[in-house]
C-alpha cells in the first residue's frame, strides 16, 4: 500500500509544538529570525522551470512568507548549459518571489543540476540529480462501495486507481500529485504523497489515489521521480509536521535539505510521467 505523507514546501516554521505549554520557553536566535526560503523545481519536460525565493516570518510576528524579488538566479548542468532566470516576467499580482527560467528547456534525465541563488552579498547553491521515472501503465475508475453509502460529499464515490510496473533492481524514491479537473487535490491545504520502491512494491496494482470524483470529472496523476535526498527531505517534514509537541516527541528541527547557507526549503530535480482518464 503506498504511503501518505503529508508536507507542503514552504510550511517550515513549525515552532506551533510550543502552543498552550505553560512553562516559560527561550528560543534561540535563529529559531525566531527571518530564514530565506527556497523552492525549485527542473524536470525532463520542455518548458520554462520555476524557482521561488522568499523570507519567513519572525516567529513573532503575524505576517506569512515575503516574496524576495531582487536574487539573482542560474541554474547549471553538469554539461555547463547556464540558464538564467527572471522575477516575475509576467507581471502576476501574486508573484512576488516567482522566478522562470528566461529560456525554454529541457532536463535530462542522469544530469545534475546545481542553483545559484545571490541576495546582496549572501549566496545559496543547491543541487540534484534527474533519476528515472516508470512509465505508468493505466489509471481506472471504480466506484467505491463505502463511500457510496455514506459519502462525504454527495456524488463523490468514484477512485482512481493506478496501476504501473516498478523496477526493482534500482533504488528509487517517487513523488505524487493528484488533480482533479486541472486543480491539485488536497483533502487538507498540507497533503503531498511520496513512496520508496520497496514499499510500492514491483506492480503497483490498482493503488487508489487521494480523493473521491464524481460524473464528469477528470483526474489526472503525475508521479516524480526523486533523489535519495529529496525523499530524506520530505520524510524529515512528514516528522515535523505530525509531531504533537509531547514529552515523548522529539525536538522540532528544521529538515534536511541540499540547500547551502542556513536556507530552508528544496532544490527538486525530477524526471515526471503523466496520465488522465475522465469519471464515467
Amino acid at each position: 500500500m503506498m504511503n501518505k505523507n503529508i508536507l507542503y514546501l514552504l510550511i517550515l516554521m513549525m515552532i506551533t509544538v510550543l502552543a498552550g505549554c505553560e512553562e516559560t520557553v527561550t528560543l534561540e536566535s535563529e529559531q525566531v529570525q527571518p530564514k530565506v526560503v527556497i523552492e525549485g523545481l527542473v524536470t525532463n519536460e520542455k518548458r520554462q522551470h520555476f524557482v521561488k525565493v522568499s523570507r519567513s516570518a519572525e516567529f513573532y510576528s503575524s505576517g506569512d512568507f515575503t516574496g524576495v524579488t531582487d536574487a539573482v538566479i542560474t541554474v547549471e548542468d553538469d554539461q555547463g548549459n547556464v540558464y538564467n532566470y527572471e522575477h516575475n516576467p509576467s507581471g502576476a499580482e501574486n508573484g512576488d518571489g516567482y522566478y522562470l527560467s528566461e529560456d525554454v528547456y529541457e532536463g535530462q534525465i542522469g544530469s545534475t543540476y546545481k542553483l545559484t541563488v545571490t541576495i546582496g552579498s549572501e549566496v545559496y547553491t543547491a543541487s540534484d540529480m534527474i533519476k528515472p521515472v516508470t512509465a505508468i501503465d493505466s489509471l481506472e475508475i471504480s466506484l467505491n462501495e463505502d463511500e457510496y453509502e455514506d459519502p462525504e460529499d454527495e456524488g463523490y464515490y468514484y477512485e482512481v486507481l493506478f496501476y504501473a510496473k516498478e523496477p526493482q533492481e534500482t533504488e528509487d524514491y517517487y513523488l505524487f500529485k493528484f488533480y482533479r479537473n486541472d486543480s491539485l487535490f488536497l483533502d487538507t491545504e498540507t497533503d503531498i504523497y511520496y513512496a520508496d520502491d520497496e514499499l510500492l512494491g514491483e506492480n503497483i496494482d490498482g493503488i487508489p489515489t487521494a480523493g473521491f470524483y464524481k460524473q464528469g470529472d477528470k483526474a489526472r496523476v503525475e508521479m516524480y521521480s526523486i533523489s535519495r535526498q529529496g525523499y530524506i527531505y520530505y520524510n524529515d517534514l512528514y516528522t515535523l509536521l505530525t509531531s504533537d509537541g509531547g514529552m515523548f516527541s522529539p525536538p522540532p528541527a528544521n529538515p534536511r535539505t541540499n540547500l547551502t547557507n542556513d536556507a530552508l526549503g528544496y532544490f527538486q530535480a525530477s524526471a515526471v510521467v503523466s496520465d488522465t482518464i475522465v469519471v464515467e
